[in-house]
């Protein structure tokens, strides 16, 4: 049907236009941001009192990057409570770490008085 011989007149297909534009720009900002806040909330920094452990497959545990052998993890830990401020541990291990090596390790962690967060993948 042609807009100019509608019986609403010329307007209500712009209206309609203009609305099916607006929804997929809405459509389009809400899947942005269902993409980038949780990323975002997984990068607070370490100046918002998050240290993020990674667990790896193999078992090692690495901070900022750094490996950390599992003897000096105590020490690790005894120099973050003596530190500025109470920083949360958060635990991210890999997806392929066996249930009971990241149960281990955060028992290791619990035993601080540091607050922990464990980070499922």
């Amino acid at each position: 049907m042609n807009a100019e011989t509608h019986p609403n007149g010329p307007w209500l297909a712009t209206l309609d236009a203009l609305a099916l534009g607006a929804m997929a720009t809405g459509l389009a900002l809400l899947t942005l941001a269902l993409i980038l806040v949780p990323q975002r909330l997984a990068q607070r920094s370490a100046s918002q009192g998050i240290v993020s452990l990674h667990l790896a497959a193999d078992g090692q545990v690495r901070l900022w990057n750094q490996p950390v052998p599992s003897g000096q993890l105590v020490g690790v830990l005894q120099r973050l409570e003596a530190g500025p401020g109470n920083p949360t541990l958060r635990l991210v291990p890999d997806r392929d770490v066996p249930w009971g090596v990241v149960q281990r390790l955060m028992g290791q962690l619990g035993r601080s008085d540091l607050p922990l967060e464990l980070q499922l993948p």
